[in-house]
C-alpha cells in the first residue's frame, strides 16, 4: 500500500510540474514583452521630442494657444502609445503589475493635457501644478516596473522637453 501511495504522489507531483509549465509558457516572457514595447516608447519619445521642441520658447513670446495645441498633440500621441502598449500580450506573471503600469501611464496623458489648458488660460498656478503632477505620475509608473530594464519606456524629464 506505501508502494502505491508512493507512486500516486509521484503522479500528482508530475502532473502540477507539467501544468505549471504549460501554465508559464500561455505567454511571452518578460523578454519578449519587453522586446515587443520598447520600440513603441522609443517612436513615441522621438515624436514627443518633435512636438514639444521650443514650446517653452512659444510661451514666453505669448503664443499660448500654438503652445496648448503643442501639449494637446502630445498628450494624443502619448495615448495612442500607451493603447498599443496595453495591446500588446502581458507575461502572466506580471498581467496585474503591468495593468497598474498602463493605468499610471494614462495618468502621464491626462497630465500633460491639464498643461495644456494651463498654458491656454494662461494660468501659472495650474502650470506649474500640472508639470508636478506629470513628474509624480511618471515616477508611479517607473517604480511600478522597476525591476523591468526598460530603457525607451522609462518616463523622465528628457522624455517631455521644452
Amino acid at each position: 500500500m506505501s508502494r502505491g501511495f508512493l507512486t500516486f504522489a509521484m503522479i500528482v507531483v508530475a502532473t502540477l510540474a507539467l501544468a505549471a509549465a504549460s501554465f508559464a509558457e500561455d505567454g511571452p516572457t518578460q523578454e519578449e514583452y519587453i522586446a515587443q514595447v520598447e520600440p513603441i516608447c522609443k517612436r513615441n519619445t522621438a515624436a514627443n521630442r518633435t512636438i514639444l521642441a521650443g514650446v517653452r520658447k512659444k510661451i514666453r513670446a505669448g503664443k499660448r494657444k500654438a503652445a496648448s495645441r503643442r501639449f494637446a498633440r502630445a498628450a494624443k500621441a502619448f495615448h495612442r502609445a500607451t493603447n498599443k502598449i496595453a495591446g500588446v500580450p502581458r507575461p502572466p506573471a506580471y498581467t496585474a503589475r503591468l495593468d497598474k503600469w498602463i493605468e499610471r501611464l494614462g495618468l502621464v496623458e491626462k497630465n500633460l493635457r491639464k498643461i495644456g489648458k494651463a498654458v491656454r488660460k494662461n494660468n501659472q498656478r495650474m502650470l506649474v501644478i500640472g508639470e508636478v503632477k506629470l513628474r509624480s505620475s511618471g515616477n508611479a509608473a517607473n517604480n511600478i516596473v522597476y525591476d523591468f530594464p526598460f530603457r525607451e519606456c522609462r518616463i523622465t524629464p528628457s522624455r517631455f522637453p521644452s
